[in-house]
């Protein structure tokens, strides 16, 4: 009668996650260099510099599986590090992008202007529902440039304390001068995305990688 013929179970064992199939493992490398050695025609054998390559293979696939080990363990230390380095920033002052400011009995908050090269800045102050309460100029070169509002208004009244922003334009000539607004506050919270921390700076969030400076 036939013989049918017999394989080894490939089945996942009971209670183990089923094994990745897409990818060979050393276990695997092993048992074909094994069978290739059973299989060959001994007229014929497998030449010692075939063999010696297989084998430095299987070797360079061990040390590389292990190196990748390792660094995933590296990467996971630095990223906790860089977290709770992160914390150190809760209650600093930091410098983002944003034209806000707030003014207290010790003064308003600074502002930078960051200019892509020199010109006039004409900076118009709102209060929180749009009025312009104070208007001044400013000259600045390229870089950038700190821009701290007296909060005052012509008369020398001081303004009341509260939120305030600026509307800021910078010419050269008759000609616009790119530039951006940057703010500075501090840093009221910080959560993590997907491993990056992101702060919270005058109720907005911004990720680290976008502060300008820690004062």
């Amino acid at each position: 009668m036939p013989i049918e013929s017999i394989t080894d179970a490939t089945g996942a064992v009971i209670g183990q996650p089923a094994r990745d199939t897409s990818e060979i493992s050393k276990l695997d490398f092993m048992s074909l260099l094994v069978a290739q050695i059973q299989n060959q025609d001994p007229t014929s054998p497998m030449d010692n510099a075939e063999f010696t390559s297989q084998i430095t293979q299987f070797t360079m696939l061990d040390e590389m599986a292990a190196m990748n080990e390792k660094l995933a363990e590296s990467i996971m230390v630095s990223q906790s590090m860089n977290n709770t380095a992160m914390l150190a920033l809760v209650g600093n002052s930091v410098t983002v992008e944003g034209n806000g400011l707030s003014l207290t009995e010790a003064g308003a908050s600074e502002n930078t202007i960051n200019s892509q090269g020199p010109g006039q800045a004409v900076i118009e102050v709102k209060d929180a529902d749009g009025n312009v309460v104070d208007t001044f100029a400013a000259d600045i070169t390229a870089g950038l440039n700190d821009i701290t509002w007296d909060g005052t208004d012509s008369n020398g009244e001081t303004f009341p304390d509260g939120d305030y922003t600026m509307e800021v334009t910078v010419t050269n000539g008759g000609f616009d001068v790119p530039f951006n607004v940057l703010q500075t506050g501090a840093v009221e919270g910080l959560r993590y995305e997907n491993n990056v921390a992101v702060v919270m700076v005058n109720g907005h969030e911004f990720y680290v990688s976008e502060i300008y400076k820690v004062s």
